[in-house]
């Protein structure tokens, strides 16, 4: 979890080509949605496009659905999943049940070096949600809805803060280290 261009992608990439647990993105498969041209699609787009957050209910559906697909010895890397504190608390709730555990990697980014990152990857990849205007959008939900998520996850026990101003590879040295001394 972090801020809107953190380093979220390239450290779950990093982590999974280490550990083989795959990847599941939210945001990728909310973009995926948005490709298609059905009503939900519409509003999936339309939702992305501003900046906004899909409805919990759709969100949880997303990682339920992955996780209830899995034996219980493979792990699996989220991305983008418990951005509301609704969905951070239903998210432990199906974890436990599960008998999984899960621990986030919360990267801590400066607003000032998110901006120029959102700059560089719009250039780059075009997202429309990485434009300047959506980005206050994306950084007012953050504050909003996913700082009280994390602060739901610290509350028990299971946010791990790593810091995501270096280049990526020192990112990924401090979080792994961090993770494999669980």
């Amino acid at each position: 979890m972090g801020l809107p261009g953190s380093g979220k992608g390239k450290q779950a990439e990093l982590l999974s080509a280490k550990t083989g647990f795959v990847v599941q993105d939210s945001g990728d498969e909310y973009r995926k949605i948005a490709e298609g041209s059905s009503f939900v699609a519409g509003k999936v787009r339309e939702i992305l496009n501003s900046g906004g957050l899909e409805p919990v209910w759709f969100s949880s559906f997303l990682f339920q659905k992955s996780l209830l697909g899995l034996f219980p010895d493979n792990g699996i890397i989220f991305e983008g999943v418990g951005r509301r504190e609704p969905e951070a608390r239903l998210f432990a709730e199906v974890c436990e049940w599960l008998g999984r555990d899960f621990r986030i990697l919360h990267i801590k980014v400066s607003e000032m070096t998110i901006a120029e990152r959102l700059r560089r990857r719009q250039e780059i990849e075009g997202r429309k949600d990485d434009d300047s205007s959506v980005f206050q959008n994306r950084l007012k939900n953050f504050y909003e809805h996913t700082a009280p998520a994390i602060e739901y996850f610290r509350s028990i026990n299971k946010v791990i803060d790593i810091d995501g101003e270096p280049l990526p590879d020192a990112v990924f040295a401090e979080l792994w280290q961090k993770v494999s001394a669980l």
